[in-house]
């Protein structure tokens, strides 16, 4: 474990957190100005095994995070340009009247494709091209660029064709050649069938079931975003099923599934801010560019608050509601209350990871939010 004096109030409270938490472990990782400041974990990565420094486990939407920095690194070199339109790069998916959505309503989740229409079985999500073509033929489930909603799973596999098609590389291994080997992290968008080793398995309360709300609602797209219609449980996780599987994580879904340690997360982000261990990932310029909000405010499914301000794929600082340590600040959230993010402001990398998947609102997020707020007052 590292524990720098200065970070000492933020490992505290996250040792009092692990005291209170039902099962499981978790980990948090800190780095400030290239150097890791705060290495700590706790709990249990499985019955009766303790968590170690070898722990990895599912980051979930976190993954979001990383393709974001994939996709700004393919802005930046001009492989991308978020203004052109997708079918440019990719023209089947010009189908079903998608002809003029642009790449940036693709990274800020505004072009009507939160969910697969058809449901899909486990196997088609699984297939490596099912979702693909079925987001590629289908219209729009609301007018393109009039609003926003939460792509959960498409995101990934969105942005993941972009990267495809511009590199001829699939996510996981552009993921692998420009970030993970360079940073010399054990980390992972689909998952090596030899790497099931020290994976921590998920738990939860199982308070995230089926709501069986009428074909077409708002509530039915909300939650076929994150189910395909069946593919994968209401709950998430379950003894051997969802994210506990692992056919679910060896297959590439760079919105959903990437599988690393917190120290991986939060290195990643220090080298998109700051240069470390040689490495840096994202200019201050393209951060700068990102993180200008893109879509915010309440969602075409009218999903209650607090709502999360993105940008170019990146969920960015919102004061009093979804809250990072400045206004310069850029990473996504993961379900059951993980955290990951950036500071350029402050040069820190932050990845907070937890194997027990706290319930619904209001409570999922309260972990990671109250380690951010220790962490601003550190750094003030």
């Amino acid at each position: 474990m590292i524990i720098d004096e200065k970070f000492k109030p933020v490992a505290d409270l996250f040792f009092e957190q692990g005291a209170m938490a039902p099962a499981g472990g978790s980990a948090l990782s800190i780095w400030q100005n290239g150097k890791e400041v705060l290495n700590i974990f706790q709990g249990e990565q499985s019955a009766g095994q303790p968590w170690s420094e070898k722990t990895k486990q599912v980051i979930f939407s976190n993954t979001k995070g990383l393709t974001s920095i994939m996709a700004n690194q393919l802005i930046e070199m001009g492989f991308l340009d978020p203004e052109e339109k997708v079918a440019h790069y990719w023209p089947e998916f010009a189908q079903g009247g998608k002809a003029e959505i642009p790449v940036k309503w693709i990274l800020q989740h505004k072009a009507g494709l939160s969910a697969v229409r058809r449901d899909l079985t486990l196997d088609e999500l699984l297939d490596g091209h099912t979702v693909i073509d079925e987001l590629a033929k289908q219209e729009p489930l609301w007018e393109p660029g009039a609003g926003h909603a939460y792509h959960s799973i498409t995101f990934g596999f969105l942005v993941g064709k972009l990267i495809h098609a511009v590199t001829g590389k699939t996510a996981g291994e552009y993921f692998q050649e420009q970030i993970a080997g360079p940073l010399n992290i054990d980390a992972w968008i689909g998952l090596p069938k030899s790497e099931l080793g020290n994976l921590a398995t998920l738990i939860s309360d199982d308070s995230r079931q089926p709501s069986n709300a009428p074909v077409g609602s708002a509530q039915y797209w909300s939650e076929k975003s994150m189910t395909f219609g069946g593919a994968l449980p209401a709950s998430v996780i379950g003894d051997g099923i969802g994210f506990n599987d692992p056919r679910v994580l060896e297959v590439e879904m760079p919105g959903i599934n990437g599988v690393m340690s917190a120290s991986a997360m939060a290195k990643i982000y220090s080298a998109a801010v700051t240069k470390t261990d040689g490495i840096r990932l994202l200019t201050d310029y393209t951060i700068l560019k990102a993180i200008n909000p893109g879509s915010f405010g309440q969602s075409v499914w009218g999903e209650p608050a607090p709502w999360a301000t993105r940008g170019l794929g990146f969920m960015v600082h919102v004061p009093g509601s979804r809250e990072y340590t400045s206004n310069q600040s850029f990473g996504h959230d993961g379900i059951g209350s993980q955290a990951a993010f950036g500071d350029l402001a402050n040069k820190i990398g932050f990845g907070y990871t937890t194997s027990y998947l706290y319930p619904v609102a209001p409570y999922e997020m309260k972990n990671q939010h109250e380690l951010i707020h220790a962490l601003q007052k550190v750094l003030a």
